[in-house]
């Protein structure tokens, strides 16, 4: 290629890459869009449910549900909205934190009883329903 070529085809590029700076300076193709951690977990339930429909395997026999509200605490130096979700199976019961960020699940963990102990529950039957359809997809 030729020096002038050379010089011609930079030429061409020059306005497509102001552009392109232009564009990500007005926002386009950026995700630096600002996240409330703190948002409340509308559907905490349904989430929950499509949580565990992705990853059943610590589900697969429960036998009982029950669930806390969503309520704010603090864990280290951030608060975040968790609920408390309790299980029963043939062979235990079971406790889990489900921690949320930007009213999403961010943490499925299991629990302490400090963090879960005294946590107001309240009947889950759809994640039992849920998990009873595991059982009947395998013919």
């Amino acid at each position: 290629m030729s020096p002038a070529a050379k010089v011609l085809s930079v030429c061409r590029l020059a306005p497509l890459l102001v552009a392109l700076t232009a564009c990500s300076g007005l926002g386009f193709g950026s995700k630096d869009e600002a996240v409330d951690p703190n948002l409340f977990p509308e559907k905490y339930k349904s989430d929950l449910l499509s949580y565990v429909r992705a990853s059943p395997a610590d589900m697969l026999n429960v036998r009982d549900a029950s669930i806390s509200a969503p309520a704010l605490r603090q864990f280290g130096t951030e608060n975040r909205y968790f609920v408390c979700l309790r299980t029963v199976g043939p062979e235990a019961r079971r406790d889990k934190l489900v921690v949320f960020f930007g009213g999403r699940i961010n943490q499925f963990i299991d629990a302490t009883t400090e963090q879960c102990g005294t946590a107001a529950y309240q009947p889950f039957p759809e994640l039992v329903e849920l998990v009873s359809q595991f059982g009947k997809k395998k013919k």
